[in-house]
């Protein structure tokens, strides 16, 4: 589930939560997380665990802190495939698709 979609389930409206940077926000994102005391969660008002910087539409980019279950459901699994196998053949397309050649007697030709 995405931030957006977190938030409305329990009534949070975006432009409610704090401004924050234009994402990617690492290092603030890192001050956000570590800063004493910890900040309650946007959701449910537990402490939270982690913080991001999230563009919404119409509010701009705003902070989403996140206690642990609720971290949990916005988190996305891994895009990368899972075997060697499959990520040589994901970028043996994408060399193909780019137009680039593997030159003669090169690994996986």
């Amino acid at each position: 589930m995405e931030p957006a979609e977190l938030l409305a389930r329990h009534g949070i409206a975006p432009g409610a939560l704090e401004q924050a940077p234009a994402p990617p926000a690492r290092r603030p994102t890192i001050d956000r997380v570590l800063a004493m005391p910890p900040r309650p969660c946007s959701a449910c008002g537990d402490t939270s665990v982690t913080a991001r910087a999230v563009t919404f539409a119409g509010a701009g980019p705003r902070w989403v802190d996140l206690c642990r279950d609720h971290a949990l459901a916005v988190w996305r699994p891994s895009r990368v495939r899972p075997t060697l196998v499959e990520i040589a053949a994901d970028l043996r397309a994408a060399a193909e698709a780019a137009g680039l050649v593997l030159r003669e007697g090169a690994v996986g030709k």
